[in-house]
């Protein structure tokens, strides 16, 4: 029997930050659909006035976007922490949820346009590997309320290692890859060890870290004030709406000079109107660019030594360095990396902006027994936040720190803070601050039946067991009361 990976294939989808792109797997490796433009990737944006029938998406939706900037969404991938957040456009409610559920839908459409009888087995989507449960959770769930099949979520660095990884297979051997993405809204280091057996090709994550609040976004912005400033442009007096298009219209030329001067030394910004009578002429040379953007340089500067150090590797290991994200594309970040970890190990062989896709079409096809070859994958996991549960006082109680190989497992006691306390909600946490308040809650155990003790005097064990899929187990343990209970949490 063949699949008919035409018809019926299994797809991935880069959900991204400022561009998503969806593959599909074939017998040849992974192929990445065109949209009705001719374009691989499709703007993250959605626009909703109210008029149309339903909401609009990528590149359309991003020129109304600059025309009627309050009815129109980007960057939505940075508000999927909280789900109960308001989004409002056209006078209509949208969550996070919702709204990327509407990017999903439409890349998933057109991919769909291409083919008659379309009619996928399943789709993997790809999250940051520094997001948290409650992300990773949220992304699943909107790619569910767009109508599709969920095999998977894989984190965008391992995706982009698998697309490496078949791309190069007859190339590589023994390697120590660090996977540099930084994208338009989050950035993620992670370092794998890559092992290629004559039955097994291994990925192996050493450690990995990040930030999930910088990338191109940030730099289009900081490039904005910069432009604003130059130009000697003041908003005092005028309509909130003529300023909100106004800071759009500048937003976007930011953007575009940014790409420019990713392979030009000079840009040229020119735009009527930006007020009205208000017109804007400048020249902008890359250097104006760079010196915009040394905070956040500094910034990706010390994540890379973190990640490094918490691999225990020195610099000179790191044998090559993928960049992935369209923001990997700045100069400086090929100076800033030859610079950290060595000339000649940068490699642009594979497309950052689309080998996200790529790699999760990959694991897609892993998943469903597709692979064209018979070697096993083996991915590797590690923790990219800490686990525990928060104290009475506020306190974060770590019992597996980041960046630990996964399975693993960790167990603490703790006791009651009140006499005779018959019940108790055990928060759990995930994330790196001292105090519950500054970290991510990703649900609550709620324990009955406690025999009465004086506080102090009932003990209660906790236990973490983490697989290699990234499922968690909580074990509530208390012997006096009789009480065993397990509940499981999904990491990714």
């Amino acid at each position: 029997m063949k699949v008919d990976n035409e018809k019926k294939p299994v797809l991935g989808i880069d959900l991204g930050t400022t561009y998503s792109a969806i593959a599909r797997w074939t017998e040849k490796g992974p192929k990445v659909y065109q949209n009705p433009k001719g374009d691989y990737t499709c703007a993250s944006v959605v626009y909703y006035d109210g008029r149309q029938e339903k909401p609009l998406v990528g590149a359309y939706a991003a020129g109304k976007a600059v025309i009627d900037p309050s009815n129109a969404i980007i960057g939505v991938k940075r508000m999927m922490d909280d789900a109960d957040q308001t989004i409002t456009l056209g006078g209509k409610e949208f969550s996070p949820i919702d709204i990327s559920s509407i990017i999903i839908k439409d890349v998933f459409e057109y991919a769909k346009k291409t083919t008659p009888g379309f009619d996928p087995a399943g789709i993997v989507v790809t999250v940051p590997y520094y997001f948290t449960a409650v992300q990773n959770t949220n992304t699943s769930e909107a790619a569910e309320k767009a109508g599709l099949n969920v095999l998977g979520i894989i984190q965008e660095p391992i995706a982009a290692a698998l697309a490496y990884g078949i791309h190069e297979e007859e190339a590589l051997d023994d390697e120590i890859i660090m996977v540099f993405d930084l994208g338009g809204g989050t950035f993620d280091i992670t370092i794998f060890r890559f092992v290629n057996d004559t039955d097994k090709l291994t990925f192996e994550v050493l450690a990995t870290g990040g930030d999930d609040r910088l990338g191109g976004l940030d730099f289009d912005n900081s490039m904005m004030n910069y432009i604003i400033e130059k130009a000697g442009i003041e908003f005092h007096g005028h309509e909130e709406t003529a300023v909100l298009k106004a800071k759009k219209v500048l937003l976007e030329a930011a953007k575009e000079a940014k790409e420019t001067l990713s392979f030009e030394e000079m840009t040229e910004i020119i735009k009527p109107n930006v007020l009205p009578g208000r017109h804007i002429e400048l020249d902008i040379e890359r250097s104006e660019l760079e010196e915009c953007l040394v905070p956040f340089f500094q910034k990706i500067d010390m994540i890379i030594d973190d990640v490094i150090d918490k691999a225990s590797l020195s610099k000179q290991d790191i044998t090559r360095v993928i960049k992935v994200g369209g923001s990997s594309r700045i100069p400086k970040m090929d100076e800033m990396l030859a610079k950290k970890i060595g000339d000649g190990k940068i490699y642009g062989n594979i497309d950052p902006d689309l080998c996200v896709a790529e790699g999760a079409s990959v694991y897609a096809a892993y998943l469903e027994e597709r692979l064209s070859w018979s070697k096993e994958i083996d991915i590797k996991t590690a923790t990219a936040h800490a686990l525990g549960i928060g104290l009475g006082d506020g306190r974060f109680s770590v019992l597996i720190p980041a960046n630990r190989r996964t399975p693993c497992e960790a167990s603490r006691t703790f006791t009651t803070n009140t006499d005779n306390c018959e019940s108790l909600d055990i928060d759990l946490y995930q994330g790196s601050s001292k105090l519950v308040r500054n970290n991510k809650k990703i649900g609550t155990i709620h324990v009955g039946g406690l025999a009465k003790r004086p506080a102090g005097e009932l003990d209660i064990k906790i236990t973490f067991r983490i697989s290699q899929q990234q499922n968690v187990s909580v074990t509530v343990e208390q012997k006096e009361s009789n009480i065993r209970k397990v509940e499981n949490v999904k990491l990714s």
